[in-house]
């Protein structure tokens, strides 16, 4: 499995194929017990661990909202963002409607785990902190989940254009619109590459 640099790939599979084991892997959470990681040519094991978190910016699929403002829970990822940075990724993370309905704007307290917004606002403040933290790589955990078709295509189609020159790797139950976004498509199952295609 490879992702070159400036590559966008989607990852699919059933629930159990080892999707989120890849990212795991990436990220040096899990330890392998057999075959290898290398990130710009380099076996990952020779890196530091926080080097490696540090060049890759993950948006989870039920990323952690802190019990605080949407300011503070955007600088976890980038602590020198200004307003305009912020507003910017938010848009691009199609948050426009949500951000017009905050009484405080940036400052507004999303609360403990985010109870104050939804599970998918969470997820695409997850996404507009990944964006800020303008890392090399990026991983996209189930960006689509829980959006209407419109809104998936909107996201899509900004994420293509925000992250132009950034490796992207999406994971994905849901194939559709995906070509908005990313070039390749490989499949998984049981933890293993089964497919791998570029014209889709």
């Amino acid at each position: 499995l490879e992702l070159p640099h400036g590559a966008r790939m989607a990852l699919t599979g059933p629930s159990g194929a080892g999707k989120t084991s890849v990212v795991n892997a990436l990220l040096r959470f899990y330890p392998l017990a057999a075959g290898r990681v290398t990130l710009g040519g380099r076996n990952i094991d020779e890196y530091a661990a926080d080097d490696v978190r540090g060049a890759i910016a993950v948006a989870e699929q039920q990323p952690h909202i802190f019990n605080a403002s949407l300011r503070e829970n955007l600088r976890v990822a980038a602590p020198q963002a200004g307003e305009e940075a912020m507003v910017t990724a938010l848009a691009a993370a199609q948050l426009h409607a949500f951000m017009a309905g905050l009484p405080e704007g940036l400052d507004t307290w999303l609360g403990e785990d985010g109870v104050r917004i939804s599970g998918g606002e969470a997820r695409r403040v997850a996404i507009a902190r990944a964006l800020l933290a303008a890392r090399p790589i990026l991983i996209l955990d189930e960006p689509l989940e829980g959006l209407d078709a419109t809104t998936a295509r909107a996201l899509l189609s900004a994420l293509a254009e925000a992250t132009r020159g950034r490796s992207v790797l999406v994971i994905s139950h849901r194939l559709e619109g995906l070509d908005t976004l990313v070039d390749r498509h490989v499949c998984m199952c049981e933890g293993r590459v089964v497919s791998e295609q570029t014209d889709w």
